[in-house]
């Protein structure tokens, strides 16, 4: 329980501190780890402490691109100084086993090191001699980061740093080594921060934990112990960031083995193997992919490592083309070998393709190895980025950020003309769907396997509606994990959305129905995850043992029309009467009987503004949601507004009212529907009134009487009007917002009829002045 408590309290590097030593006196974690640990995150904090004294932070900034960002988001992640102590200390760890092991000639301890006259000179002549044998994923951009520095002139600082950090990776590496992904992917998080700038939102330690447990889970029974079958099993991600997703799969190949029967011996080879050959992982930043190969690489202090399998993609201006820019790992769906399958590409003739030129550019070599890497998967997990296309590339200048969004439109133009599904499938505001369907164009046709991490409200969204389709037509969906946790809990570091699990199999037959995992708490550690998983191992269906939630089941049928309704409801059975109130064939919806609201907020807000009460040509509107405002279900208009340009003539010769006044009040109902609020707080979601007005934040419906407007605010109150209406929340599951045509499409009861209107009505003369409870959802 105390370790719950630390890990929603949000006390930064205390409670992670007070969390380890608690971990230890448990018995849950060594306390060797423990110490070598804080001395990990404390000696990282010290060496970058001396490059921030040498006044390097500006330079270091700049190196890592992070001179461009805004303030606020600047604040929110590492600084350069800490950026380049983490990968230097993790260079030198790896540096300190290589020398250990004896695994190439050539290369010092760490003792000599530290203590050589010119440490700098020496550090960057023993990396790079290490780079040239391999590890360069893991010491090139520490190499880089010294590079930058030594550029400035500036090397007290650095030397400085530099033997602070061989000191203590003399120390640690065994240990750090010896630990595992558990522990060094939470600690890279904690010293990174927030890298929402690159779209990048790490994935939680106990997410990924779980999320690669489904997945293998997804892929049937095998012989983990036999090599082949490690060998057949390729495992990408396509935006692998510090390689938590991937670390985590090779966990669990890894425990799966064991209880199999395998040796210590033949786990370490295993281990080999798989980051050797069969594990591949692209990013856009260095920096994630140093964190990545060192995440891949811990657990294992006996084995040399001739290769990984992570690939740099081109992101940005390039370097020998600055007229050239690349999309990053998007970037595949320009290469035929990617799109184009089974001779498709043949079959288009040159002025049918758009983007052609594309395809007779000489590749990239780093791209051209990508490619093989990342084609023919058995296993594609990822949480892909679900940043605006219009925030990508924050870290360069307004012109780069044009000419990539250009990039990906070219690259999706290509997809498109390959598989014309997919012009429904993508977003023009997210690159997730991109990502998405790059993964459905890499994985193998027979056996794929599709992990993602995914914001919840894509499940529900209408602008998900034909993704969601398309993936239930292609794959089986087989396990969606999800759960609300108000403000406590997420399933990727630094956000505050609701996230899911989802897993899906290549099939092209009959398929089963979907598994969805309700969960009511989230593990806190792997030992948790260990306990969540047997349990749900042993329940098919209904409550989870010790607590953990609750496992229902949606149909095939349901899942292939784009209804994925259960992921943002506690209970399945609230996703099963929504679904029927849905579909009632005896209410119709307001958009078939004619009363469509109407979005009247963003004409509001761009011709019109607020105004004092009573002055000449204003009206009254229903503007707010708050808890304090609408706590009635009879209208209480709250704001006056009037034409931002005002001509007394023309008011006058249009009988005291303004033309464009005039025409926004057409739209005016005594009826308003919310246009989304806080379903913590809020109190009600329709109201009604014997006047009428237009709302900004509510949608007013025109075409109703007031008698039959008080009807519907009632019925729409109810919890069959709400639970309609809750089906596809947009933005947030916890603040949604509501368009007018999924608003429309509300079932009520027909209230010409004489008796249903009069009941309904009559509920709202008895209630409309009592005060409705928040609903506290």
């Amino acid at each position: 329980n105390a370790l719950r408590l630390l890990e929603l309290s949000g006390l930064g590097d205390e409670g992670n501190a007070i969390r380890m030593n608690l971990l230890a006196k448990s018995g849950l974690v060594d306390n060797r780890v423990v110490r070598d640990l804080n001395i990990l995150e404390s000696s990282i904090k010290e060496a970058a402490h001396h490059l921030r004294n040498d006044n390097l932070q500006p330079a270091l900034d700049k190196h890592f691109g992070l001179d461009n960002l805004k303030e606020n988001e600047a604040k929110q992640q590492a600084d350069g100084c800490t950026i380049a102590a983490l990968l230097m200390m993790n260079a030198a760890m790896l540096h300190q086993r290589i020398a250990n092991g004896r695994w190439l000639s050539g290369v010092n301890d760490l003792a000599t090191v530290k203590n050589a006259t010119n440490v700098v000179r020496m550090t960057l002549r023993q990396w790079n001699t290490i780079i040239g044998h391999d590890f360069k994923p893991v010491m090139e951009p520490a190499v880089r980061a010294i590079e930058a520095v030594e550029d400035t002139g500036k090397l007290a600082g650095l030397e400085r740093a530099l033997r602070h950090i061989t000191a203590e990776a003399e120390r640690i590496a065994e240990t750090y080594a010896d630990m595992g992904a558990d522990h060094a992917g939470p600690l890279f998080n904690r010293v990174m921060g927030n890298q929402a700038s690159d779209g990048a939102y790490f994935t939680r330690p106990v997410a990924a934990s779980i999320a690669a447990r489904l997945t293998l889970d997804a892929g049937g029974e095998q012989d983990w112990t036999d090599p082949q079958v490690w060998r057949d099993h390729k495992i990408v991600d396509l935006a692998c960031g510090s390689g938590t997703l991937l670390a985590a799969m090779l966990t669990d190949l890894k425990r799966r083995a064991r209880e199999q029967g395998a040796s210590e011996p033949q786990i370490a080879e295993l281990q080999k193997l798989a980051v050797e050959e069969t594990i591949k992982g692209m990013d856009i930043n260095p920096v994630s992919l140093q964190l990545a190969a060192s995440q891949l690489t811990a657990g294992n202090t006996d084995i040399r490592y001739r290769q990984m399998g992570l690939h740099l993609m081109p992101y940005g201006p390039q370097v020998d083309n600055p007229a050239q820019v690349s999309s990053g790992t998007l970037e595949l769906l320009g290469q035929k070998a990617i799109v184009a399958r089974d001779g498709q590409f043949e079959n288009f003739a040159d002025d049918e393709i758009a983007s052609q030129i594309v395809w007779n550019q000489q590749d990239d070599v780093e791209l051209e190895d990508s490619v093989g890497a990342a084609r023919d998967a058995r296993i594609i997990i990822m949480n892909p980025p679900f940043s605006n296309r219009a925030k990508m590339g924050e870290k360069f200048s307004k012109g780069i950020q044009q000419s990539l969004r250009s990039r990906v439109d070219d690259m999706e133009g290509i997809l498109v003309s390959n598989d014309g599904d997919m012009d429904d499938f993508v977003d023009k505001n997210s690159v997730r769907p991109l990502f998405v369907a790059l993964a459905d164009r890499c994985l193998r046709d027979a056996d794929g396997i599709l992990t993602m991490v995914t914001p919840t409200v894509a499940l529900c969204a209408p602008s998900g509606l034909n993704e969601r389709r398309i993936l239930a037509e292609r794959y089986h969906i087989h396990t969606v994990l999800t759960g609300r946790w108000p403000r406590e809990f997420s399933l990727s570091q630094n956000v505050e959305i609701d996230e899911s699990i989802i897993v899906a199999t290549r099939s092209k037959d009959a398929k089963a129905s979907t598994r969805f995992v309700h969960l009511d708490k989230m593990p806190v550690d792997e030992s948790a995850v260990d306990d969540l998983y047997r349990s749900l191992l042993e329940c098919t269906q209904g409550q989870i043992a010790d607590g953990w939630g609750e496992v229902s089941h949606w149909s095939a049928e349901r899942m292939e029309a784009g209804d994925w309704t259960p992921a943002i409801w506690r209970s399945v059975e609230l996703a099963e009467a929504a679904a029927r109130f849905a579909n009632d064939g005896d209410l119709k919806s307001l958009n078939a009987v004619g009363l469509s609201p109407a979005a009247t907020g963003q004409l509001l807000r761009g011709s019109f503004e607020p105004a004092a009460a009573g002055t000449p040509g204003s009206f009254q509107i229903v503007k707010s949601k708050s808890a304090d405002s609408q706590t009635t279900i009879r209208s209480s208009p709250d704001e006056s507004w009037t034409p931002k340009k005002r001509d007394e003539e023309v008011r006058r010769l249009n009988g005291g009212t303004y033309p464009e006044a005039e025409q926004i009040l057409q739209k005016a109902g005594h009826l308003l529907i919310t246009a989304g609020q806080r379903t913590s707080s809020a109190r009600l979601v329709a109201v009604a009134s014997d006047e009428k007005y237009v709302g900004n934040g509510w949608m007013p419906v025109a075409g109703l009487s007031s008698a039959e407007a008080k009807a519907v605010a009632v019925f729409v109150n109810s919890t069959v009007g709400r639970l309609q209406l809750m089906r596809h929340p947009g933005r947030q599951i916890a603040f949604p917002t509501y368009s007018a045509a999924e608003a429309g499409n509300i079932r009520i009861p027909n209230v010409k009829d004489t008796r249903a209107r009069q009941t309904l009505a009559d509920c709202w003369e008895r209630t409309r002045d009592m005060t409705v409870p928040q609903f506290r959802d």
